[in-house]
């Protein structure tokens, strides 16, 4: 009883039993390939398009950085939003609920594995962006760099943990979650800049964290220093904050909400 009413020992519980369970049905093979293909792949695709488009304010760097930042997300929404439809489509779910650990810690605990999976992926997509597009780091400040893969992965796993709260609600959060992965790709200035949007839908790109790190990492390619994108960096912890604090109370809405209309258990 001690160790479930201590919300730090449920939290670290939930994100060591979150990597042996991921493991105890993922082939580490299959894992290792996704982490070294999936983002090049994806980056491929954009760069060939910006260069069949020819646009002269979309360089082939702006699209690389782009995506390797963002390839994060797969992992960030993906993996992290669908936490609670695992649970349910497992049969778990009702025996978490029961219990008297703390919600906030379980499933933030939970999301722990994919944050550190999360960076494995950006770094390994940086590689991919320097020595297969050619895109010159050289002046980059590697310190603000990192700090940008930093925060943008720990504020997309709490946007991620925002959206797995409908999973509690609806009989899965796939669904939104396929639909928040690509919504990034097209409002957050990945493939081009927010500006280029309508200007009723440019407030939804600084609503998800992802547009101001995109933002930054760019900067920090072409040799800003921390202090000058303190701001945007800034900006977007505090966004990531809010949506995790926005999730949890979320979480406790549909849950109640989920009880009451017996669709808890639905998958």
């Amino acid at each position: 009883m001690e160790t479930v009413n201590n919300p730090i020992r449920v939290f670290w519980s939930s994100a060591v039993l979150a990597k042996k369970a991921l493991f105890a049905w993922l082939n580490p093979a299959m894992w290792i390939t996704q982490l070294f293909f999936m983002s090049i792949f994806q980056m491929a695709f954009f760069v060939y398009v910006a260069l069949f488009v020819n646009n002269d304010e979309i360089s082939v760097a702006y699209v690389a950085i782009g995506n390797a930042l963002q390839s994060l997300a797969s992992v960030s929404i993906f993996a992290v939003c669908n936490l609670t439809g695992e649970e349910k489509q497992q049969g778990t779910i009702e025996n978490l609920l029961v219990s008297p650990a703390n919600r906030f810690s379980v499933f933030v605990g939970r999301a722990m594995f994919q944050i550190a999976n999360g960076i494995a992926t950006v770094v390994i997509a940086f590689f991919y962006a320097a020595f297969v597009f050619n895109v010159d780091f050289s002046q980059a400040d590697l310190v603000s760099l990192a700090v940008v893969i930093l925060v943008t992965t720990f504020a997309m796993t709490g946007f991620g943990l925002m959206l797995s709260s409908l999973g509690l609600f609806l009989r899965t959060s796939m669904i939104i979650a396929n639909i928040f992965l690509f919504i990034g790709l097209l409002v957050c200035g990945v493939n081009f800049p927010v500006s280029y949007l309508p200007t009723w839908l440019q407030p939804l790109s600084y609503a998800i964290p992802m547009t101001y790190g995109t933002e930054a990492a760019r900067m920090a390619v072409d040799g800003a220093s921390l202090a000058d994108i303190s701001g945007l960096v800034g900006l977007e912890a505090l966004v990531g904050f809010i949506v995790l604090i926005v999730g949890y109370f979320m979480f406790r809405a549909f849950e109640h909400l989920a009880r009451s209309r017996g669709t808890l258990d639905k998958f």
